[in-house]
C-alpha cells in the first residue's frame, strides 16, 4: 500500500505543502521557487546564488532563471562579493524584504496546518534525520 511507504506519503506532503504556498504567493506576483528564494534571503541577506541554490535544493540553471526573474520584478540586487571580486552575493531589496515577511507569514500558515496535534520538535527531528540518512547515502 502507497499510503504506507515513506517516499510516498512525503511526495504528498510536500505536494499539499507547495500548492498551499504556491497559490497564495502567485497572488503576490511570485513564480514557484522565488518564494524559498526571499525566504532564505531573510534568514540570512547576502549569499552567493550557490549558497541559495543549496540551501533551497534548486539547480544552477533554475536558480538562475529565478534570480534574473527576481531582479527584473526589483525584489533583489546583485553585488560583487567584497573578498572575491568573480563572485557575486544577493540581497534584498526594500520592496523584496517585505514581501519576503509576506511570504514567512503564508508559510508559516501552513507549517501550522502542517504541526496541528502534532510536536514540532519531534517531528523536526525526524524529518532532519531522514534527510541525514539520504545525504549520507548520497555522500551530499
Amino acid at each position: 500500500m502507497l499510503n504506507q511507504e515513506i517516499h510516498f506519503l512525503l511526495l504528498k506532503c510536500f505536494h499539499y505543502s507547495n500548492k498551499m504556498i504556491v497559490q497564495k504567493t502567485s497572488e503576490l506576483g511570485l513564480y514557484p521557487g522565488q518564494p524559498k528564494i526571499l525566504e532564505c534571503l531573510l534568514e540570512k541577506d547576502g549569499q552567493t546564488p550557490k549558497e541559495i541554490g543549496k540551501t533551497c535544493v534548486l539547480d544552477k540553471s533554475t536558480m538562475t532563471i529565478l534570480l534574473q526573474k527576481m531582479e527584473k520584478q526589483g525584489l533583489i540586487y546583485r553585488k560583487s562579493h567584497h573578498h572575491d571580486k568573480r563572485s557575486i552575493q544577493i540581497f534584498l531589496t526594500d520592496s523584496g524584504h517585505k514581501l519576503a515577511l509576506k511570504v514567512k507569514q503564508i508559510c508559516y500558515e501552513a507549517d501550522s496546518i502542517a504541526y496541528q496535534s502534532l510536536k514540532k520538535e519531534e517531528v523536526n527531528d525526524l524529518l532532519n534525520q531522514i534527510i541525514q540518512n539520504f545525504q549520507e547515502a548520497y555522500h551530499e
